[in-house]
């Protein structure tokens, strides 16, 4: 990579004023025509002149802009033209045809031109970057190559025009064109000027290029690394996939993104989870593609990445999801997220900010993030199952306990239900809500050390049976002790007998100093054994438990936790029975 410093330009300026130099001594001891030696010596001049204003350096390589209105000052400036332009050569990432696009204007109409894409190989612009070569006349109407089109859409009169190429390493990044010399057409001379700049601003755009290419991997890469280690955080099935596409829309500086998943059954994508305004994402996830439909579907189908970046004239482009969220896709980046080569989902970027396209560098990132997602939605998975195996194995335990009371069957189901309402209604964390369900679950293990006579009296029990009975919490933690990945659900087992006033057992913690797991358990479980019948009574009625429970809301239990419940039984959301 050239030297960008400083000192580096500087001595390069120096040395090529001194060549200017000597080559004007030398045109003066050679035996030219007084004319062409005039000729000359102003030519040279108006280099020196120029490279008198050449940038020194390339470190600010941020504004690409900058640079090249820079260069067209110059331009103008030293051949004494009424307008010019600087047009750079892109390829689209999505189709691979090259575009000259007009990034610096100066001139009549200027503005409107900014921006404006023209093809490779139209005009005199286009015939220069297509040959590499440069190119003037003086009647610009009158020439066979010359496209009027863009002087007619800014009602600008083109009289002549030179054109040269921006070359740098062999290959043409850009051209410059400059229109409307005054007093006289353009010659030889403003031709050997105009490659001179252009020779140094292509070097100097290479440069920038190259710079900001390798700044922009760096940042890639560096994102790319935090948003994998924020992936890999959690194994919870719906945030990882909700991290996908925040890791999706950052990584690709997109407006919005989304996760299509693969449903088995029906051979059909939808979509998991999709990043903007609330009402859009509903309305989105109600849209299915088959595989093939789409640009989403033709990827899973051909498990080959994609970036369009004018996806409304793509024939694959599936309209309804605009047209039912009122949405407007623009570009678009779409690649396969497969897992030990099976597809597992697509993941799309949509709508680069910034008003640009997406190109093959973000593809490439793009790549590497689903290679990311791809585990860390394998690995939620085994997780999920092998969570619900545990959950399973731990209903099949607790309702062998059941079994040894007959008359309290599905009681553990309906209190982890219950429970989890609670906790809904209270908004917990789905990390506290998974630890409560888990307690719920296993809240009467100890129920295990209690004797049949006692679990299965047909009477109310005496004062030494109560006391045996009461000991299950403190069995069930002493079993749960067993378990050291299990140890977080010990306190919503061994206290959820435990009263908000403090007189339960087997601690008399009070207040907030109970566990909220358990202070929820106590609700859902007092509440299922008072609407549950027993073999001395029949179960009472959900108005009278409900009165119990406000009753003793305050005292017995915590007051949120109920209020919980009760809202949610008022909202119909509460189950009863089995």
């Amino acid at each position: 990579m050239p030297n960008t410093g400083q000192n580096g330009s500087q001595a390069e300026l120096r040395e090529l004023k001194k060549q200017l130099k000597k080559q004007t001594a030398d045109l003066v001891d050679s035996r030219m025509t007084a004319g062409d030696l005039k000729s000359e010596v102003v030519s040279l001049r108006k280099k020196l002149a120029a490279l008198e204003r050449l940038p020194l350096s390339h470190e600010d390589h941020s504004d690409q802009k900058a640079l090249l209105d820079h260069y067209l000052d110059i331009v103008l400036s030293i051949l004494d033209t009424d307008a010019g332009s600087i047009l750079i050569l892109q390829t689209d990432a999505s189709d691979g045809k090259e575009s000259l696009v007009f990034t610096s204007c100066a001139g009549p109409g200027s503005e409107r031109l900014k921006g404006w894409h023209m093809s490779s190989g139209d005009g005199i612009a286009g015939w220069v970057a297509k040959h590499g070569a440069p190119y003037f006349t003086d009647e610009a109407d009158k020439d066979d190559t010359w496209d009027s089109k863009v002087s007619e859409s800014i009602d600008f009169e083109t009289k002549n025009i030179l054109c040269v190429p921006m070359k740098a390493a062999g290959r043409v990044l850009g051209v410059i064109e400059v229109m409307n010399k005054k007093g006289s057409p353009f010659s030889r001379e403003d031709l050997d000027i105009l490659n001179f700049i252009s020779g140094h601003a292509a070097v100097m755009l290479e440069n920038v290029r190259l710079l900001r290419e390798y700044d922009e991997k760096v940042r890639h890469m560096a994102t790319l690394m935090e948003l994998a280690t924020l992936l890999n955080s959690t194994l919870r099935k719906r945030e990882v996939r909700h991290r996908a596409i925040e890791a999706a829309t950052r990584l690709m500086e997109a407006e919005v993104g989304s996760l299509l998943l693969v449903d088995e059954k029906t051979n059909e994508l939808y979509f998991e989870v999709a990043l903007g305004d609330s009402e859009s994402q509903k309305k989105i996830k109600e849209i299915r593609l088959k595989i093939g439909e789409g640009i989403a579907g033709w990827v899973a189908k051909e498990c080959v990445p994609v970036v369009i970046n004018d996806v409304q004239n793509d024939p694959r482009f599936f309209k309804g999801a605009d047209k039912k969220t009122s949405f407007v896709t623009r570009n678009m980046v779409c690649v396969p997220v497969l897992s030990k080569g099976k597809l597992v989902g697509v993941l799309q970027a949509i709508n680069k900010l910034g008003g640009g396209g997406f190109s093959v560098s973000d593809k490439e990132s793009f790549e590497a993030l689903a290679n990311q997602v791809a585990v860390a939605i394998e690995n939620s998975k085994l997780y999920d199952k092998l969570r619900q195996t545990f959950l399973d194995t731990s209903e099949a335990l607790a309702e062998a306990i059941e079994k040894r009371d007959p008359y309290t069957g599905g009681h553990t189901k309906r209190v982890v239900r219950y429970s989890s309402i609670i906790a809904r209604h209270m908004d917990l964390p789905p990390d506290e809500r998974e630890t409560l369900e888990l307690a719920a679950v296993l809240h009467d293990v100890g129920k295990i050390g209690v004797s049949d006579l006692i679990l299965g009296k047909q009477a109310p029990l005496d004062d030494a049976e109560y006391k045996k009975m009461k000991e299950h919490t403190v069995f069930g933690a002493e079993i749960m002790a067993h378990v050291p990945d299990l140890a977080h659900v010990i306190p919503g087992i061994r206290d959820h007998h435990e009263r908000y006033d403090g007189k339960g057992y087997p601690g008399g913690v009070a207040g907030e100093n109970i566990p909220q797991m358990a202070r929820i358990i106590a609700v859902a479980d007092t509440f299922d054994a008072m609407t549950t019948s027993r073999p001395y009574r029949a179960g009472l009625s959900v108005e009278y438990a409900i009165s119990e429970l406000k009753r003793c809301s305050g005292t017995q239990f915590e007051p949120k936790s109920v209020d919980a419940f009760l809202s949610a039984l008022e909202a119909g959301e509460v189950q009863l029975g089995d």
